[in-house]
């Protein structure tokens, strides 16, 4: 099997706020999403990406 690429990457942050700031403000991405974590509803899950989409740029947050 050839790996042609990644969908997104997810991770989990402690600091909702401080982690927009950082990947909005300074890395320049833009909040694709914010909805509610099914697991969990009193945690977010962040959407993130380039201005257009491009295939790999996808972040994810808890």
């Amino acid at each position: 099997m050839q790996l042609k690429g990644l969908h997104h990457i997810s991770m989990i942050t402690g600091n909702a706020r401080a982690n927009f700031d950082f990947y909005t403000k300074i890395l320049g991405l833009r909040l694709v999403k914010k909805t509610v974590n099914q697991d969990s509803p009193y945690t977010y899950h962040l959407y993130y990406a380039d201005e257009i989409g491009n295939p790999g740029t996808t972040l994810t947050f808890f």
